[in-house]
């Protein structure tokens, strides 16, 4: 069997770096061989030294985001060491994200070889008891809410979204988020990162061979897709700073979904039940933060909390590379109707840029459209008939009466007329057109 081999190449205190070599010659890898690390930021006032954590424990964070390779292609992953517990997780992991993802086939599947298993049971200390992991959004300031205190520190990994940037003006708001949420919630914090999602795999290839060679499409798998296969995996990038703080929950918004009376959790790389499938040493993840929560609610228990400590804080949704929310993306203007409906500013919750006049006008030009339906009946609904709102009154109002399902019939057609609008543009210069395709066909 063809393989993919993996050693660390360099421990130092903060940083590990690994090498991953692709034997296989189906180029499953974006290189031959491919140098991973991963680097721990503002660790200095913590007892944490990874050059004394045991190195199956090392292995975690790289061995979980490469063995869902195993599950689609023929080939054997050989790892040096790896923990006992998590090594006795690796078959209830198949078969939750077969479940979520697929159904899989045993046909495809590869192998996930362990030359030493070692067992990790007394924790290196046992200073803290939670890590929350804070992104800034809606779920992770409930979660981190929801969780105070001395006992928890907040991590914070900004390489595992898809859109991610090493360098520029949201990597900076990210560090400066979670510090001052930290004095809000009176925690530490740490900041993890990663080129995992860079650099390793050769995704568009492997993309493409799940959704029509393999033909995966269950719900989750048109969602995210192969990037959410590796979301888990990737976050727990955390396991070495985990394992040498004693920590034994890891703690995760949660993103229910309800839409009328159909109330399910989501269906994508976060689902509770494949954060249940993962385990290491001591450490497991908890029950998602407010798992049965619906957006809106969780959103008014923020501005509630807050509130009663005389306190603000950013909800954070936006991947513009901003230190400003652009207030126009999905997510933006999700995040700006659900604090709306919480009789709140959206101007005192991260959305500096927000204007009552501009915002009536874009949703009333039917501009916010949503993939699922679920959040905008969940605003809807919890719009109240009896209440005169602080920002957007008469907006909110109008979303009520006209209703989520004709909302968004409208705004699906305005989108796809969009899309035909721009293409006729394009027809309209046949020179621009012929020069495209030529480029495509070289």
């Amino acid at each position: 069997m063809k393989t993919i081999d993996v050693s660390i190449t360099s421990i130092e205190k903060y940083v590990i770096k690994y090498l991953i070599t692709d034997n296989s010659d189906l180029h499953i890898l974006q290189n031959k061989q491919v140098e991973a690390y991963i680097k721990y930021d503002n660790c200095e006032s913590f007892d944490f030294d990874l050059t004394i954590v045991p190195k199956s424990i090392l292995y975690i964070p790289i061995s979980l985001y490469l063995l869902p390779i195993t599950y689609f292609y023929n080939v054997d992953v050989i790892v040096p060491e790896m923990d006992k517990v998590l090594y006795g997780r690796l078959n209830d992991m198949y078969e939750k994200y077969s479940k979520i993802y697929g159904p899989f086939s045993e046909e495809w599947r590869g192998k996930f070889t362990i030359n030493k298993i070692e067992e990790n049971t007394n924790m290196m200390s046992s200073a803290y008891e939670n890590i929350v992991f804070f992104s800034g959004g809606a779920d992770a300031c409930s979660a981190g809410l929801n969780n105070p205190g001395k006992e928890t520190v907040l991590v914070s990994i900004p390489s595992i979204e898809s859109l991610a940037k090493e360098e520029g003006e949201l990597r900076m708001e990210k560090f400066s988020l979670i510090r001052e949420f930290s004095k809000l919630v009176d925690s530490s914090w740490i900041v993890i990162s990663n080129n995992f999602n860079r650099d390793v795999f050769n995704d568009n290839m492997i993309q493409t061979r799940l959704s029509e060679d393999l033909k995966l499409n269950s719900s989750a798998f048109k969602f995210d897709g192969w990037f959410g296969i590796k979301y888990l995996a990737n976050m727990c990038s955390v396991a070495p700073f985990a394992y040498s703080q004693g920590v034994k929950k890891l703690v995760m918004g949660s993103a229910f979904e309800q839409e009328e009376d159909n109330k399910s959790v989501n269906y994508d790389g976060a689902n509770p039940e494949l954060s249940d499938s993962i385990s290491f040493a001591g450490t497991k993840f908890s029950e998602q933060d407010e798992i049965y929560t619906r957006r809106t609610k969780k959103v008014a228990n923020i501005i509630s909390k807050c509130n009663a400590m005389n306190k603000k804080t950013k909800i954070w949704t936006c991947f513009s590379d901003s230190s400003i929310q652009c207030g126009q993306c999905a997510k933006c203007v999700r995040t700006q109707l659900n604090i709306l409906c919480a009789n709140a500013n959206p101007k005192d919750w991260g959305f500096e840029n927000f204007s009552d006049k501009a915002f009536t006008k874009y949703i009333k030009k039917f501009s916010y459209w949503e993939k699922n339906a679920c959040w905008l009946w969940d605003i809807i609904d919890s719009i109240n008939d009896n209440t005169k709102y602080v920002c957007c009154n008469e907006l909110l109002h109008w979303l009520k009466k006209i209703g989520y399902k004709e909302y968004l019939k409208k705004a699906s057609f305005k989108k796809k007329f969009g899309v035909w609008k721009k293409l006729l543009k394009i027809y309209k210069y046949p020179h621009y057109v012929r020069s495209v395709l030529k480029k495509f066909r070289k």
